[in-house]
Parts: structure tokens; C-alpha cells; sequence
């Protein structure tokens, strides 16, 4: 039955329309993620080493085992947003005699095969056989690594359950944040040293090497947890029936707004009910840390020129990541756009205003950087004008350049549906436009005239808007017969 499974998987896979289509881009990411691996298990073989070299004093397995616990945060991170739930068309077979463990079992064991488990092996397998090896012989050497490899396989599952659990509780996420809030700060104040608390535990493995089981045993019980979350929420009419449960927000103070207002609550729906919108929402909350970066690294306190683009790409996330896709979220059902008692330009501007809404919410978290000066506020509001009066018109211009289409319920990691030439363009406009102005006064020591002209041409910009949005609808309406064709034949 397994070679039955994997026979229908590389058949959806190659008989897929999109394979050939994609067949350079699945060529180019299969050599990036070979690079990867090959300069990760070039790092492991070199981590002894490198640690003799810039830091002599230290004991290398003691250096080492204090920073593990900050690797597995971060690995926790890429994989939660890089990392993708398997998915295994298991309705197909429901009505068949397999037993559904066999196909959950399956599905859970080729995710296994995934590039995130084989990082943790080949960067820490060199240094156990060169260094914990060679000092506590091959028992502690492999208790080590077990250790080390249990707890990836670990968070492998953990994401797994974490992620399908955050369908049904939203409120998984916010708390995901504060916990992680909540380590940074006691780390950073010096309450609890993770790094002495990693050191003592992976050292006291070296000692006690039966004690590198218990990781292996965690990774085994979350299996466990995935199966029978699995188990128990697979036969199609429970899976209606939660869908008919779950309930999205209307938003209907919207209406108030008329049509545009009911435009907009229709695109907050669309964001709200499918993954990769809803994925692009997440990434975007995320990223208004972004600042941190540079406004707490004294580095660039001698660079402060690059807080303008900070500025633009913290106040501007959104329509970043969600306005370059313009057209392309509404690519399955284009035709119906195109007939519906909805003027075009009340499509365009809706999405406008939508933009316009996450900016000014962005810039207002982003008052919170004042912390670090108030300077970094006056900058954060130039920009933000500057976002709301030329830069989202530059992104929905360019989001109009060939769109491609998306399939809304697949996940953002590794999805390069829609993803096209102007995608890659977007970018130059954000990072030059704003230093047009800015950049020049700066250089001659008027920052603070760079900065009041700067937001002074988003201010023009936004009071100008109808012209823009004019000319947006148009190019639209000269090119909807041309976009509609393009998605019927992706």
C-alpha cells in the first residue's frame, strides 16, 4: 500500500500542469537547499576549530552547548514560518478498505524527509564524533547527538500540531508571541541565563548520555498528539461541520461605508478564511519588529540613513507582501469581478483605502520605537506619509504587470505561485523613491528639511490620490480582458 501512496503522490506531482511551468524554480530552490546543507555541515566540521581561534579561553563543548538552546529557538522559528504541514488527499481513500492510521502514519512519516531535520544532523554530527567524541568516547557521543536530533524531531511535530491547532484557536498565535516575548526579556535582563541553563543540561547529557532518550521519547509522544489529533479529525463530515463552526468576524461596521466599505469587508474575509492570505497577515505583524534590528544595534546608530528604509518597510509591510499579489488573490473567480454591479473604480479604490487602514495601524505600533528616540518617530512618519502618498500607487501599478494565480489555501512557505517579474520589482521603488528626496539634504547635513520634504510629497501624493486612482482604473480596464484570459489558462 506505502508504494501505492508514493506512486500516487509522483504521479499528482508530474502530471501536475504546473510542473513543467515551475520546473526551473523546483531546479533552482533543490540546488539552493543542497548549497545550504553543504555549507552547514561545512560549519559543523569547522565549529571546533572556529571556537579555538576567536575564543581561546573557552572550552569548545561548553561554548557550544550553551548556544544549542538558541539554535532550536531559531530552527523553531524557520520552521514555523518556512515549514509546511504534510498534506495527504485523504478524503480519496476514506471511502476505500485502508485504514485510515496507515495513511495518517504514512503522511506523518514523510514529512520526516525534510531539509529542517537534516540541519540539526549534519551541524552538530561532525562536531560529536570530533570533539565529544574524542573527549568522552562514542556513548557520550551518541547520548549527545540523540539528544540533539530527539529535540529537532521534536519541534518538527510540535509545528505540525501547532500550526493545525491555530486553525480552530487563533489565539495560539498571540500567545506563541508573548512566550517568546516573555523568554527574550528574561534572557535580556539577566534573570534566567538561557545560555548557562543549555551548557548545564547538554553538558550533564555528556556525563549522562542514557539521558539523551528523553528527547527521542518527546518526539515519539508528539507523534502521538499529531496521530490522534489527526485521527479524530479526518472523515469529511466533521470537517464540514467545523467549517460550518467556525465563525469569522463580519466586520460590519464596514457597511456604514457603503459599497466601499462592503469591498473592503469582503477582502478582510478573503484574508481571514485562507491560508496564504492569512499567512502574509501573520508575516506582516511579525515584521513590524523589524525595527529592533537597527534601532538596537549601535552599528547602525553611525548609519542612520537606513532608518528611512526601516521607516518605509515597517509603516509599508502589508501592502508589501499583500498588495504585490493585487489581482492574483482574486485569479479563481476574475471573471466574476468583472460582471458583478461593482464599478472598477470602486474595486481599485477599496483596495486603496485597505492599504491606506494597515499603514496608519502599522505606523501607530510603530510609535512604540520612540523608545529609542524621537527621532526614529519623525522618520517613521515621513515615511509613512510617503507610503500612503506614492508608494502604494507604485506597488499596485506594479502588482498589474502580468499577475499570475494563486491558489488562496496553500501555504506562503516555498510558494512561488504568483510569483513573477514584478514581484522582484516592487522592491526598487521602496528602497529609492523615499531617499529621492531624503537623500540629498541628508548628504549636505539638512536631514531634518529631507525628512519635512519627504513626507511633504506623500502628503501631496495622498491629497492627489483620485488622479492616481484614476489612472490605476484605467490601465485596469484597458488590460481586465487581458488579465482574465491570463488566469483562465494558469
Amino acid at each position: 500500500m506505502i508504494s501505492q501512496l508514493i506512486s500516487h503522490i509522483w504521479k499528482k506531482e508530474f502530471r501536475s500542469p504546473v510542473w513543467a511551468k515551475s520546473l526551473l524554480t523546483n531546479v533552482f530552490l533543490g540546488f539552493a537547499a543542497l548549497m545550504m546543507l553543504v555549507y552547514v555541515f561545512t560549519a559543523g566540521v569547522l565549529i571546533d576549530k572556529l571556537v579555538r581561534d576567536f575564543f581561546p579561553e573557552n572550552d569548545p563543548l561548553v561554548f557550544v552547548n550553551g548556544f544549542i538552546l538558541y539554535y532550536f529557538l531559531v530552527e523553531f522559528m524557520l520552521r514555523f514560518f518556512l515549514q509546511n504541514v504534510p498534506v495527504l488527499e485523504i478524503q480519496p481513500y476514506l471511502h476505500l478498505p485502508i485504514k485510515k492510521g496507515k495513511i495518517i502514519h504514512f503522511m506523518f512519516r514523510k514529512s520526516l524527509f525534510s531539509v529542517f531535520n537534516l540541519l540539526a544532523i549534519l551541524l552538530f554530527l561532525p562536531f560529536s564524533i570530533l570533539r565529544v567524541g574524542a573527549d568522552y568516547g562514542v556513548v557520550s557521543a551518541v547520548g549527545w547527538l540523540a539528544s540533539i536530533v530527539g529535540l529537532s524531531i521534536t519541534l518538527h511535530f510540535v509545528v505540525i500540531l501547532f500550526k493545525k491547532k491555530m486553525n480552530d484557536i487563533p489565539n495560539l498565535f498571540i500567545g506563541l508571541i508573548a512566550f517568546v516575548a516573555a523568554l527574550s526579556a528574561l534572557d535580556y535582563f539577566n534573570i534566567v541565563s538561557f545560555s548557562d541553563l543549555s551548557s548545564a543540561t547538554f553538558g550533564f547529557i555528556v556525563e549522562q548520555p542514557a539521558l539523551g532518550a528523553i528527547p527521542v521519547v518527546l518526539a515519539f509522544v508528539f507523534y502521538r498528539l499529531n496521530y490522534n489529533f489527526l485521527v479524530n479529525n479526518t472523515y469529511p463530515e466533521e470537517l464540514a461541520i467545523r467549517k460550518e463552526e467556525k465563525v469569522t468576524g463580519d466586520f460590519g461596521f464596514l457597511k456604514q461605508y457603503g459599497r466601499m466599505g462592503e469591498l473592503i469587508q469582503l477582502e478582510l474575509k478573503l484574508i481571514l478564511r485562507h491560508k496564504r492570505p492569512r499567512n502574509t497577515l501573520i508575516m506582516s505583524a511579525l515584521l513590524l519588529l523589524y525595527g529592533l534590528i537597527f534601532y538596537t544595534n549601535d552599528n547602525y546608530q553611525q548609519m542612520q540613513f537606513i532608518f528611512m528604509f526601516a521607516g518605509v518597510f515597517i509603516t509599508g509591510i502589508f501592502f508589501i507582501n499583500y498588495g504585490q499579489f493585487l489581482l492574483s488573490w482574486e485569479s479563481g473567480y476574475f471573471d466574476f469581478i468583472l460582471t458583478r454591479r461593482v464599478s472598477f473604480r470602486q474595486f481599485i479604490e477599496s483596495k486603496y483605502w485597505l492599504f491606506v487602514a494597515t499603514s496608519t495601524i502599522a505606523f501607530v505600533v510603530s510609535l512604540a520605537y520612540g523608545y529609542f528616540g524621537w527621532k526614529i518617530v519623525l522618520i517613521n512618519l515621513a515615511a509613512y506619509l510617503f507610503n500612503i502618498g506614492l508608494n502604494v500607487f507604485a506597488v499596485m501599478r506594479l502588482a498589474m504587470f502580468n499577475p499570475k494565480k494563486i491558489d488562496l489555501n496553500k501555504g506562503a512557505a516555498f510558494n512561488y505561485e504568483g510569483v513573477g517579474a514584478a514581484q522582484f520589482l516592487i522592491m526598487i521603488p521602496m528602497m529609492i523613491l523615499p531617499y529621492v528626496l531624503y537623500a540629498p539634504f541628508l548628504i549636505f547635513g539638512y536631514e531634518n528639511l529631507g525628512l519635512f520634504l519627504t513626507g511633504l510629497a506623500g502628503l501631496i501624493g495622498f491629497l492627489f490620490r483620485d488622479k492616481m486612482l484614476n489612472a490605476l482604473t484605467q490601465f485596469f480596464i484597458s488590460r481586465r480582458h487581458k488579465f482574465a484570459a491570463s488566469f483562465r489558462s494558469q
